[in-house]
């Protein structure tokens, strides 16, 4: 069984996972859970290539929503990767979004999974439609010791246990 431990922090997630045999991989996403990356070829109205992509697992986006972004940061248009080659780093969308070759282009990948589900599917080479197996995780997480420590946190109202009630 594959054991994973993961330390989500405010920007990235860290992960390890290591193999049943003692091999070690490791992982690194953004905790919003978005992929990010750019357009560096338009092959057609509905399909681009992103070098970056090269090394993820086979087929592993199809499903994946997708949001395209002009150079300004301004949404473009929104779609579903409908199908991934790792080789090359297509992708293939449901909808016709690249009208040109859109130097600048960048985009944001998603299915709405924390990263921690992310990472694992990822480091599994698992895609959406495919079932995570009974795996081992530890999670542990600097965001909550990072609000703490820069006061940056919900601001909260204390409440005192008393008689295994709570008062204020």
């Amino acid at each position: 069984m594959q054991e994973f431990w993961i330390d989500v922090g405010g920007t990235f997630t860290d992960v390890l996972m290591r193999e049943p045999d003692g091999d070690i991989r490791t992982f690194k996403t953004l905790s919003s859970g978005i992929t990010k990356g750019a357009v560096e070829q338009t092959l057609a109205a509905d399909r681009f290539v992103d070098p970056q992509r090269q090394q993820d697992p086979a087929s592993f986006w199809t499903g994946y929503g997708i949001r395209l972004f002009n150079r300004d940061g301004n949404l473009i248009g929104t779609s579903s990767v409908t199908s991934f080659d790792a080789a090359s780093g297509e992708l293939r969308l449901a909808d016709e979004l690249l009208t040109d070759s859109l130097p600048g282009t960048t985009y944001g990948l998603s299915a709405g999974e924390e990263s921690p589900v992310l990472a694992v599917r990822y480091l599994l080479g698992l895609n959406l439609q495919q079932t995570i197996p009974p795996v081992i995780v530890k999670l542990g997480t600097t965001r909550g010791t990072n609000a703490l420590l820069t006061r940056t946190g919900a601001r909260t109202r204390g409440y005192k246990m008393r008689h295994s009630t709570f008062s204020r």
